[in-house]
């Protein structure tokens, strides 16, 4: 009786501990996802579903243009329509919000549809309401530089568009973004002795983020003729090495 009474406590005392173990592993679990929420951090915003990208951009983004991500793009405009150009061309909705400087021309000669583009150039102080229905509604929503939201607004508005789906690229650093792509250096080409115009721009980009694993860099090319988007040479390297000549557009 003893013996049989000691074998039954055991197993209840067992099944206690195991009952423990696992409110304990659910309370985590829902913490970590109050905290994701919070930041606006989730990896499904890297394992979603794709929208097209330039073949030439992959190495900017291997894992692709993702649903759900934000990619923040600093020091070239240019660069943030190429992203965008292959899903607007293969009829992805995109609205471009507080971006008054970008010209529908340049948008549509670098392959976006403008039949599928919202333009939203001064939306003031209604930055973060507007930019939260474009994200609700749109498949890529481009933030420009400058808009009234802060930290919070931005965690906020890369959780719904964590839940839309929808690909947010801004013009300048986003705290928290998915993939940072930083315009080092860019170099124009073109020009022969005494002859010649400015036709191509080789851009030297860091690639950085949470996302993205260990920095590197890559060149990419802008064709000014074509708008056309080349790979140029792949350069691996610490953040620390000095990239290609300067400035960039």
């Amino acid at each position: 009786m003893a013996c049989g009474f000691s074998v039954g406590l055991s197993a209840t005392a067992r099944e206690v501990i195991v009952e423990t173990q696992g409110t304990r592993l659910a309370a985590a679990r829902a913490a970590l996802r109050a905290v994701e929420t919070r930041m606006g951090a989730d990896r499904k915003a890297t394992e979603g579903p794709l929208l097209a990208l330039d073949d030439a951009l992959v190495p900017l983004l291997p894992r692709g243009l993702r649903k759900g991500q934000v990619i923040s793009v600093e020091g070239s405009t240019s660069l943030a329509l190429a992203i965008v150009a292959r899903a607007s061309g293969d009829g992805a909705w995109t609205a471009m919000v507080g971006m008054p400087n970008v010209g529908v021309l340049a948008a549509a000669r670098r392959g976006i549809d403008l039949a599928r583009v919202a333009l939203i150039p001064y939306p003031g102080v209604q930055a973060p309401a507007t930019l939260g229905v474009c994200i609700d509604d749109m498949d890529v929503v481009m933030v420009g530089q400058g808009l009234a939201i802060s930290d919070a607004d931005r965690r906020r508005l890369a959780a719904r568009a964590r839940e839309s789906g929808c690909v947010v690229v801004a013009a300048g650093r986003w705290p928290g973004a998915h993939v940072q792509l930083t315009v080092e250096g860019a170099r124009w080409g073109g020009l022969g002795a005494g002859e010649g115009r400015l036709r191509e721009r080789d851009m030297t980009v860091a690639i950085t983020g949470r996302s993205t694993g260990p920095a590197r860099r890559v060149v990419v090319c802008l064709d000014v003729d074509t708008q056309s988007v080349r790979l140029g040479t792949v350069r691996r390297a610490t953040l620390e090495n000095r990239a290609l000549g300067t400035g960039a557009a």
